[in-house]
């Protein structure tokens, strides 16, 4: 159902091993290198806001799909939130908990599903479950994610659920900017035919610019790498002849330094350049080939 979704867990199928006298079902799942939300937090103890919101519109991306298909996951969380492949894409993962919509509008009184901490308040009160558990509980996540503590740090155990039932969340904190509180204003309604849906969050103006930050900070590690070209002693030139390459170890890279660099040779797949520089700084904008060469003659 959700193969094609870039933003979900790959299953690649299953099998049923029999272990102790017990017949386990395992899933075959696409490997998450980079851990889980839970992982990146328990090392950074919070993340960027920047991080976040990348993080969060996959999340919303996934929830999109799932609930357009019928189905609840019931335990979003950071735990269950994985990072995949060298970009860390964030997916959604583990459906152990998740139910049908029609499911959800029958649940029986007494069964709850989900993570404490990330139980909405129709959840405790064993009223009926509809797609919105989830939209408090990613609300619960981005907030902890920002903040490096949970939304009911300071309850356990039955003192969470009676906060969640009865208190108002509260979620002014240094770390949030405005445009995030307000993001979680409207996750964190109490009320569910009130609270935002995923489709409706994906326009809200805390995401509307993660793409365009994304590529800032990208265009400015390019610069910042290549400018660090000129501030490192030249220990070694490589130069082509025809189709062979070749490198000399500089013993004394001074003679190189005592002069500005006034040109550069790069390359772009199999296409060699030469630029004269009138500007040493014209260097920075020569970000998308692979310097082979430096030139100060």
């Amino acid at each position: 159902m959700f193969k094609h979704s870039p933003y979900i867990v790959h299953c690649f199928g299953a099998n049923v091993s029999f272990e102790d006298n017990v017949n386990l079902y395992n899933l075959l799942l696409e490997y998450a290198s980079g851990g889980s939300l839970a992982d990146r937090l328990q090392n950074c103890k919070s993340l960027s806001e920047f991080e976040v919101k990348k993080h969060t519109k996959n999340v919303l991306l996934g929830l999109s799909c799932i609930h357009n298909n019928g189905i609840i996951h019931c335990d979003i969380k950071p735990g269950n939130i994985l990072l995949v492949g060298r970009d860390k894409t964030a997916k959604i993962a583990d459906f152990g908990l998740s139910v049908t919509l029609e499911q959800g509008m029958n649940q029986k009184q007494g069964v709850i599903r989900g993570t404490e901490r990330y139980m909405t308040p129709e959840s405790v009160i064993n009223t009926e479950y509809t797609s919105q558990v989830d939209i408090w509980a990613l609300g619960c996540t981005v907030y902890e994610l920002i903040t490096g503590t949970s939304l009911w740090e300071d309850a356990d155990g039955d003192d969470v659920l009676d906060k969640i039932e009865f208190e108002e969340p509260k979620f002014q904190n240094s770390k949030l900017s405005n445009e995030a509180q307000n993001f979680l204003e409207k996750c964190l309604v109490k009320n569910p035919s009130t609270r935002w849906t995923a489709d409706m969050l994906l326009n809200h103006t805390f995401l509307q610019n993660s793409s365009k930050v994304a590529n800032t900070a990208k265009t400015r590690k390019k610069k910042s790498d290549s400018m660090s070209l000129l501030h490192k002693p030249i220990q070694k030139i490589t130069f082509k002849i025809g189709h062979h390459k070749f490198s000399r170890q500089l013993l004394d890279p001074k003679p190189l330094l005592d002069k500005p660099i006034k040109k550069i040779t790069f390359k772009i797949g199999n296409h060699k350049f030469v630029r004269q520089l009138t500007d040493l700084k014209e260097v920075e904008n020569e970000t998308c080939g692979r310097v082979l060469s430096t030139d100060n003659s």
